[in-house]
């Protein structure tokens, strides 16, 4: 039993939560509401895809809320009761992802997450119902209670085949009728090429190969014995001819040794008698001895001039540092020193004629010359002013009544005339007066201009030249640190070349120290080389003794024997040789060849017995598979016949109750030409429900069988969702049918689910009823209110 669904983001539904009872729940509401999105949430928490995702009606996406608000994850969660035991299965389906997650509890405990897969596989095993029986048995979606009527002729009985799963007995009759055929193909085939076989001469041909292969084998053991002597006699030979090939070998090597120590021994006797002239009267002791003291002169000169060669070397590293520091300080120190003081020396000289042209005090230059700016600038605005007045004056004077400027008192024309004259003189000579007081001002201010610049000259001059006693004092001591180190070098110059001169002395006295040596130690090598030539002569003319005799010796063994007899017996052996291991060789070949043939023949004649047995094995494997067939095909009789027995009975139970009328009296379900057909009991006489019942009849006829198949089909679930039923039913029919699930439908079924708009149907209800509101105008999301 379903007791809760908790939705989310599905489809209007922003955040609905419904219980769910025994008995009759009933979901009410408008067209578009979001009454189905209900019932198919539960198909989908249950398994994972509703029909109209199966049908591709829709997508995932599709489940998600998108008005009045877009969102991008959904969430359905189903609670249900099966057998004493609380169990929630929940759903998250993500955009452009489709289900991220799945998981199923058991009494609260998590007991599989977050494999859809895994989900789906436990919630059929515990309903005992997959999503195919609960799509087609137990909902019925809106305008498809007659689901079955719809099916096309002659494809119900495969529709219902699959419902009962007995579409997995034909195709196991199907897969079991191919098998038989593929077998009797390979039992023809086997049986056909059996046929061409003849197993008695197979069977001779085996007896005369194995004889002739005892003959070979024999001759051959033969032949090997013949090779084995001849291969003895033939190493017996070769080993002969090689002692004979290395004494002959040996004489000739000694002969030439003999030679050869003849000649070394008159070349000693020849260099020996040179040497005598070349070491007449020389003492090898003494020479020994001086060439030991000449050996440790070196050594101490050597070692002198080592020493002396390591004092030059820092010497030289002195002077060079000394002489760098010393070009450093004159070329780049002295001459930035210099350059410098002779910039400071040339701003300080054009200092002193700027103070000779604007005076000692600066300042009070620039303030008595900007006094005299502001008196010109003062004057010339006095003068303005006053034109300014006598312009006033004029202009007064010029009107008709015209009076006297100081007293008011009228004046004459010709006063008039006088007075305006002589204001025009005055404004004439303040004019002149104040463009000379203008130039005066002008002249000025250049004069200002110029002062000012100067004295900003003046004083970036003084900044610059700040300091010049330090750089003058800075210049004498580095003129001084210069000399110190000129000096320094000139002197580490003299010490240089006093210490060259000294290791130039020793490297000559080494060099004769050196040549005498050298000719002692010649003197010394030339005794030892006489010493030792006279040894080697006696060593020479003893061995060469030894050769003479050795000689003797080998010319005694070989004497007497005939090498080329030997060579030309060894030639034959092995000539026989050949020939017998090719006539070996022959026969392995010949033996390989007929133990070949003799296997091939072997291995058929096997195979002909083996598939002689395996066609009696096939014969009888194909008698079994045909009892089988036979026995799948009278099950799946059985299983239909005893499907529609149970169906016909619930139905006949359900039509008195749901048919209000009389003259449909009964209701079966008939197997008929291969397939399923719904007839109706009138008057005695059975009539199919297609072309004879009306709409209502056949809805109620659709919905009886609806209900049998839910109870025949899902006996463990006792479950029925029935959306928008009543479709072409009359009032009566309705009323009925309300009645029918108020009252009756309890004996049949746990619970049931009923979606419609009718108010009539709310009478039907015996567990909870929802009303769902929706306003489509402004896309709305969908409101749960519940009625009891």
């Amino acid at each position: 039993m379903i007791t809760k669904v908790r939705l989310k983001n599905w489809r209007s539904h922003l955040n609905s939560t419904l219980e769910f009872s025994k008995g009759t729940n009933a979901l009410i509401g408008i067209m578009g509401s979001g009454k189905t999105s209900i019932l198919n949430s539960i198909c989908f928490g249950l398994f994972g895809t509703t029909p109209e995702i199966q049908s591709r009606k829709l997508k995932l996406d599709d489940l998600i809320m998108n008005k009045p608000y877009s969102k991008d994850t959904a969430e359905v969660e189903v609670f249900f009761r099966i057998n004493g035991n609380e169990y929630s299965v929940k759903r998250i389906i993500e955009k452009k992802k489709g289900t991220t997650y799945s998981e199923l509890r058991e009494n609260g405990k998590l007991i599989e997450a977050p494999s859809t897969q895994r989900v789906n596989e436990l919630v059929e095993k515990i309903l005992k119902v997959d999503y195919e029986l609960f799509s087609k048995a137990i909902y019925s979606e809106q305008n498809a209670l007659d689901y079955f009527l719809t099916i096309p002729k002659g494809q119900r009985m495969k529709k219902i085949d699959e419902l009962l799963m007995i579409d997995k007995f034909e195709k196991a009759r199907s897969n079991t009728i191919s098998l038989i055929n593929k077998i009797s193909e390979k039992k023809s085939t086997m049986e056909s090429l059996l046929g061409k076989v003849n197993l008695t001469e197979l069977q001779q041909m085996v007896t005369n190969i194995k004889s002739s292969l005892e003959n070979i084998i024999l001759e051959k053991s033969q032949l090997e014995k013949e090779l084995k002597q001849v291969v003895s006699t033939r190493q017996a030979i070769e080993n002969e001819l090689k002692i004979l090939y290395k004494t002959k070998e040996n004489l000739e090597i000694l002969k030439r040794d003999e030679a050869s120590l003849s000649s070394a021994v008159n070349e000693l006797s020849s260099s020996i008698k040179e040497l005598e002239e070349s070491v007449k009267n020389a003492d090898k002791e003494e020479i020994e001895k001086n060439v030991k003291s000449f050996t440790d002169i070196l050594d101490k000169l050597e070692n002198t001039i080592r020493e002396k060669q390591e004092e030059y070397q820092k010497l030289a590293d002195q002077y060079s540092k000394a002489k760098a520091e010393a070009d450093i300080y004159k070329k780049e120190t002295i001459a930035r020193l210099q350059n410098e003081l002779e910039e400071k020396l040339q701003l300080q000289r054009d200092a002193e004629k700027i103070k000779k042209q604007i005076g000692d005090d600066a300042d009070a230059a620039l303030e008595k010359k900007r006094g005299l700016v502001e008196k010109y600038v003062g004057k010339i605005e006095a003068l303005r002013i006053k034109i300014e007045d006598l312009s006033n004056i004029i202009d007064q004077l010029s009107s008709i009544k015209a009076k006297c400027p100081i007293c008011e008192s009228k004046i004459t024309e010709e006063k008039k005339v006088i007075l305006i004259k002589q204001k025009k003189m005055q404004i004439k000579n303040l004019y002149e007066e104040m463009e000379y007081a203008t130039k005066q001002k002008q002249i000025n201010e250049q004069e200002l201009r110029d002062l000012e610049v100067a004295v900003n000259k003046l004083n970036k001059i003084l900044d610059a030249i700040e300091g010049l006693s330090d750089l003058k004092n800075n210049l004498e001591n580095t003129q001084h640190i210069y000399a110190i180190l000129e000096e320094s070098s000139i002197k580490l110059e003299h010490e240089l070349k006093t210490v060259k001169n000294e290791i130039e002395k020793m490297n000559k006295t080494l060099t004769e120290a050196r040549n005498q040596k050298q000719k002692l130690e010649l003197m010394l090598l030339q005794i030892r080389d006489y010493e030792s030539k006279k040894s080697r002569i006696d060593t020479l003319i003893k061995q060469r003794e030894e050769i003479i005799h050795h000689l003797k010796s080998l010319e005694k063994t070989i004497f007497g024997r005939d090498l080329h007899a030997v060579e030309t017996e060894l030639r034959n052996l092995v000539g026989k040789e050949k020939e017998i291991s090719t006539r070996i060789s022959a026969l392995n070949q010949l033996l390989s060849e007929r133990e070949f043939r003799l296997k091939d023949l072997e291995s058929t004649l096997t195979q002909a017995t083996k598939e002689k047995e395996e066609i009696k094995k096939l014969e009888n494997l194909i008698i079994q598979l045909r009892v089988f067939e036979k026995a799948l095909e009278e099950t799946q009789i059985q299983l239909r016949q005893e499907f529609v027995t149970l169906v016909n009975y619930s139905m006949n139970q359900l039509w008195q109750t749901l048919y209000p009328y009389q003259d449909f009296t009964g209701i079966r379900l008939k197997v008929e030409e291969g397939d399923y057909v719904l007839q109706l009991l009138s008057r005695n006489e059975w009539v199919n429900v297609e072309g004879v019942a009306s709409g209502g009849e056949r809805n109620i006829a659709a919905l009886t069988l609806r209900i049998s198949f839910s109870l025949v089909l899902a006996p463990n679930l006792r479950l029925l969702i029935l959306d928008e039923p009543t479709a072409n039913m009359d009032t009566k029919s309705i009323k009925v049918l309300a009645d029918t699930l108020r009252e009756r439908i309890g004996e049949f079924i746990d619970q049931c689910f009923l979606i419609t708009h009718q108010s009539e149907l709310e009478d039907a209800v015996t567990g909870y009823a929802y009303r769902l509101e929706r306003d489509k105008s402004i896309d709305g999301y969908t409101q749960v209110i519940r009625l009891n």
